[in-house]
């Protein structure tokens, strides 16, 4: 075996000089990363070029390019029903038109930062090719930007028009004259335009046919006609964002009003569903029950938005019929967006859920089942055990459906700290949720507090009472939070100002009537913005626009430091004094 093996390795080697070995290819190692944009080299026709009759355009790079998103970014100015195709051939692109163009019209394809090199998807940013099939080419340009009215975010991917008929019903109607999309700064560039005045509409489009045709479309317009004094030369550049026109982006309320659905989730509970808080009465009458015209029948609840309403079962034989059926009588928005009279039969079908009872054996004895308790009703409080509260904070009880009686008798509320009694505040019904019951007091800083309900303290529609219920928390310790001091100016209407925290929740919020401090107490630590609404309205609320009618939504500013940073950090016994004017 010792002879054989070198002899061996000698005959591999000399066969494998016969026959094609695979490489292994390794990265080129050093030199910098390559982070130039494809250039155009050559186009057929020729940019701007006149007298154009083909069907397709081709562009010849000097790198091998890829597309990025070309269905979602290509667009043709004036669009055509169907988008150009488009098709790689090595370092060439092809653009190809389903449609034939019209006569003696300036075109435009806007790319965006769809076309990049195919190593590193470096993009050409804004690029955009013009031709005219006439003998001359419209050059002027427009320049703005498209800012969502809720966020005050950029919005990227926006359709742009213009049309140059003024009439309202022109965006809903009619395909516009020229058309653009916005890049990631929110910027839209309206380019090789006709010297006249357009009536400007930008649409984030879903069924991609250029028309308002779905109320859940996203829009911003502009009352003002755009007059041809205010478009430009091809070379103008922006030289700030924020010196372009905005146009708001908003979706509008919707104002279809109709029964979306309904159910039957518990025994004693119907839910109706609308599009919106209904207009008009709701009246729900149980079929094969000779009702007196004055009996009630349910407790009626609702979800904060009203686009959600509750009748909680309180007649006995009506709750036990498990095939009920009930007529309601709403208005409905028929086909002239007029609200009418509905008249609809609702199937309220319940079944019980069969549920095993589940049964402990003792060690010893394991064949003797313990004695089953009798079923008590469930509730929750906002309070939990170990809790700091705030001076004024509600105590919230919620039950799984309406109390028939309240004893307070059975109820107890205790300062630990000083071994006091306190004599139980009032115990009030919400007004919206018939399930959720308040205790309101103004807790003291670090002081101990107890909350105890007996057994037959709460007893609901199913005659069912509560378990022994005993909750202790404590008053919050100041030191333990932040406060932020504002000074605003500058106030000429209603202006809500919201502490928000992550993800938008609203923590607080004021109400400014005119120029003063408003203060923020026991902040917790975290990062927050203070957004500002100018409440035109007065009604404690943002409020979307409307075209039709012209109505922009409610302007919206967030306080920003002098670096443009909207994140205050708040941190533990820290005080911020913060001034903010308003525009």
């Amino acid at each position: 075996m010792k002879r054989i093996v070198p002899f061996a390795f000698f005959l591999i080697f000399v066969v494998s000089l016969f026959f094609p070995r695979c490489a292994v290819i390794v990265s080129p190692e050093g030199g910098p990363k390559d982070t130039l944009a494809p250039v155009m080299l050559k186009s057929v026709p020729k940019l701007n070029a006149t007298g154009f009759k083909k069907d397709r355009i081709v562009f010849t790079f000097d790198e091998y390019i890829k597309l990025d998103k070309i269905n979602q970014k290509l667009v043709l100015s004036p669009p055509q029903e169907q988008i150009p195709s488009t098709k790689i051939k090595g370092k060439s692109l092809e653009v190809k038109f389903f449609e034939p163009l019209a006569d003696s019209t300036t075109y435009t394809l806007y790319f965006a930062d769809a076309i990049q090199d195919n190593n590193e998807g470096n993009p050409i940013d804004n690029f955009e090719f013009a031709f005219s099939t006439g003998s001359h080419i419209d050059s002027l340009k427009y320049i703005g930007r498209v800012i969502d009215a809720y966020t005050l975010e950029p919005q990227e991917g926006v359709f742009v028009m213009f049309y140059e008929d003024f009439a309202d019903s022109v965006p809903i109607i009619q395909r516009p004259r020229y058309v653009t999309k916005t890049n990631k700064a929110g910027v839209f560039f309206l380019s090789n335009l006709k010297l006249r005045d357009y009536k400007i509409f930008a649409l984030r489009d879903g069924n991609s046919n250029y028309l308002f045709d779905q109320i859940t479309e996203e829009i911003a317009f502009s009352k003002d006609v755009v007059e041809q004094s205010r478009l430009v030369s091809p070379a103008t550049k922006p030289s700030r964002a924020d010196s372009l026109q905005i146009l708001w982006l908003f979706k509008e309320r919707s104002r279809v009003q109709s029964l979306t659905d309904y159910s039957r989730p518990q025994r004693r509970m119907i839910r109706l569903g609308f599009t919106q808080k209904p207009v008009g009465e709701v009246s729900l009458k149980p079929i094969g029950y000779d009702l007196d015209s004055t009996e009630q029948w349910f407790i009626r609840g609702a979800n904060i938005v009203g686009d959600s309403l509750d009748f909680w079962l309180t007649h006995s034989s009506i709750s036990a019929d498990n095939s009920l059926k009930a007529v309601i009588t709403y208005l409905k928005t028929d086909s002239l967006m007029n609200l009418v009279p509905q008249v609809d039969t609702l199937r309220l079908h319940y079944s019980e859920i069969a549920q095993k009872a589940t049964f402990k054996r003792g060690k010893k004895d394991a064949d003797e089942e313990e004695t089953e308790k009798a079923p008590v009703q469930s509730v929750s409080t906002s309070v939990r055990a170990g809790d700091n509260v705030l001076p004024n904070q509600p105590f919230n009880l919620r039950f799984s459906m309406p109390q028939l009686s309240i004893d307070t008798s059975l109820v107890t509320l205790t300062n630990i700290t000083d071994s006091i009694t306190i004599p139980l505040p009032e115990i009030t019904k919400d007004s919206l949720d018939p399930r959720v019951y308040t205790l309101s007091y103004n807790w003291q800083n670090i002081v101990n507090y107890r909350f105890d309900a007996l057994p037959g303290a709460f007893i609901n529609l199913d005659s069912l009472t509560n378990d022994t219920l005993s909750i202790s928390f404590r008053g919050a310790n100041p030191e333990m939070f932040g406060v932020i001091n504002l000074n605003i100016e500058g106030v000429n209407h209603n202006v809500i100002v919201q502490l928000v925290g992550g993800k938008d929740k609203v923590v607080d919020q004021k109400i400014a009537q005119a120029d003063g401090k408003v203060i923020f107490n026991y902040v917790k630590p975290a990062k927050y913005n203070l957004r500002f609404i100018i409440d035109e309205n007065q009604n404690g609320k943002w409020d979307t626009g409307r075209y039709i009618k012209g109505i922009q939504p409610e302007k919206i500013y967030f306080y920003e430091d002098q670096l443009q940073n909207r994140d205050i950090q708040v941190r533990s016994n820290w005080e911020y004094d913060l001034n903010y004017k308003l525009k």
